[in-house]
């Protein structure tokens, strides 16, 4: 590929710095070069035309940032594999918004660049996608083998640093998306003894998913982790935190973070953890704190306006059983209000968060039937795991508990199917609570668990059957059937014994497990 060929996208506020890239990008003879000013408009384009590499300034901070965009631009498979992602940033905030997904390049071009580094990246990528088409061919057709047999045979070809790192994180990712941990880890541990930063990102995933927990704490602690990765270390932290049962640890990673850096999918995560710890003053305090942030831009303050509504609903909601009828009545009329003084913003910024929300309000007058019609037609559009999981709960306070579970286990699958980043662990966090508030006793989480993997390998999702048996043998059932399963998703997966016994507790075998 030359580089007349490429197609390029800029998405840039600044038409001042559009204009200065497209200068550059011009004179190296590239005139397939589009630019967008909004996110919105590059997510229409990108729908339409397929781009080479996009340039990405990751100041932009909406209700949807540039982070979020992306990350559902690959997550629907918009953008193919061998689009590279060039965040535009200064060094000290490389990354914060760096996507990690298993198959696209992303990288940094630190602000103020040359020309001389806009030529490396153009060097860089059309060589990339040179050596390594059979296995982005194989990954765009989803046989990730096959790509890893391709990548396998480049292993002993001499290429420049840039392009081994490129090598190395494709077979570690096609490792981990094939189960294979065990292999993956072995990779990985010569890297991240020479302190390679990647490398030490891809094992902490990987000791994520063989539940090595206090693996992934002390990495998270590390000063240069901390200081070079603050946004990941966050989230992180918390999922941990709650994995391990230390809500109080999340709880105060939160109050400590700088609130002005919070972008808005942190600070849903914020006000979710704060939430369902109880820490209701902590959630207001949170709220007028990020209200002179985002006062300037309408979008924001009405979408911090949405938010700070619909936790007043869920109050209610929870409390409806406890609180007294005039009681209630008073708070249904304050609640109304509210809601329709903020309607017509909300439906113009924020309409997905305004459809929840009407529900919820039909919820708290006890207008169950036909909230649970409204529910129906939201379940039918939507594929964002954290609003699956919340119809899931509506579902369960309007008394339809077929659907409830139903749209449960349609979030579990969502969420098996996206990146691990904050979008993860804020629907991650959200699938936990609402699980334990619709399955409350154990031995109906029990046997959740037990018809989930059973609907998981019937629908062809092994490598997550794996992991559902798994839980239900560690919670404590002792069933043939379910083992057999386990083998069954094993052997279907491509996978051996070695690969999933991590997910079972550290006492229990697979004898035990069958006697």
């Amino acid at each position: 590929m030359q580089y007349k060929d490429l197609r390029i996208a800029i998405v840039d506020h600044n038409s001042d710095n559009i204009r200065f890239l497209e200068a550059l990008l011009n004179k190296q003879g590239i005139s397939h070069v589009r630019s967008y000013r909004s996110g919105s408009a590059f997510e229409l384009s990108a729908k339409q035309n397929t781009y080479d590499i996009v340039f990405l300034d990751n100041r932009i901070d909406t209700i949807k940032n540039l982070y979020d965009l992306v990350s559902d631009l690959v997550s629907n498979n918009v953008l193919p594999s061998t689009t590279r992602l060039v965040y535009m940033a200064q060094r000290q905030s490389a990354f914060d918004y760096a996507c990690e997904y298993p198959f696209h390049s992303n990288q940094l071009l630190e602000v103020p660049y040359t020309m001389q580094d806009l030529v490396t990246i153009l060097d860089e990528h059309t060589l990339q996608v040179k050596e390594f088409k059979h296995a982005y061919h194989c990954i765009e057709n989803k046989k990730y083998k096959s790509a890893l047999f391709k990548l396998k045979e480049l292993r002993k070809q001499e290429y420049p640093n840039y392009l081994k790192k490129a090598r190395n994180q494709l077979l570690v990712n096609l490792l981990l998306k094939l189960g294979h941990y065990t292999l993956a880890k072995k990779l990985l541990l010569p890297l991240t003894e020479r302190n390679i930063q990647w490398a030490k990102w891809s094992l902490f995933h990987v000791n994520y998913e063989l539940r090595d927990f206090d693996a992934c704490k002390a990495f998270l602690s590390e000063t240069q982790t901390r200081q070079d990765y603050p946004v990941r270390v966050f989230y992180w932290q918390i999922y941990i935190a709650f994995q391990t049962n230390n809500r109080e640890l999340a709880a105060a990673q939160v109050l400590a973070f700088p609130i002005e850096d919070m972008s808005p999918s942190m600070f849903r995560l914020s006000l979710m953890v704060l939430h369902v710890s109880d820490e209701l003053d902590a959630v207001d305090n949170l709220i007028k704190r990020k209200e002179r942030t985002y006062q300037e831009d309408p979008a924001l303050s009405t979408l911090l306006n949405a938010l700070s509504i619909k936790l007043k609903l869920l109050d209610t909601l929870n409390t409806k059983l406890e609180t007294k009828p005039k009681d209630l009545k008073v708070r249904q009329l304050e609640l109304k209000a509210l809601l329709m003084h903020s309607a017509s913003n909300i439906q113009k910024y924020c309409p997905d968060e305004f459809n929840l929300m009407f529900v919820m309000m039909m919820l708290v007058e006890g207008e169950t039937a036909a909230a649970s019609g409204k529910l129906l037609q939201l379940s039918q559009t939507s594929n964002n795991p954290s609003a699956i999981t919340i119809i899931a709960y509506l579902f369960h306070l309007a008394g339809d508990m077929e659907q409830a579970k139903e749209m449960l286990f349609s979030a579990h699958k969502a969420l098996g199917k996206q990146h691990r980043n904050s979008h993860y662990v804020l629907a991650g966090l959200m699938h936990r609570e609402i699980f334990a508030k619709i399955y409350q006793e154990e031995a109906t989480q029990q046997q959740a668990y037990v018809d989930f993997a059973s609907k998981l390998f019937d629908s062809g999702e092994f490598k997550d059957t794996i992991k559902m048996c798994s839980k239900a043998l560690r919670s404590g059932i002792n069933d043939s059937s379910l083992n057999e399963l386990l083998l069954r998703s094993t052997k279907e997966a491509g996978l051996k014994e070695q690969d999933y016994i991590h997910y079972l507790a550290p006492t229990t075998t697979r004898q035990t497990v069958v006697n």
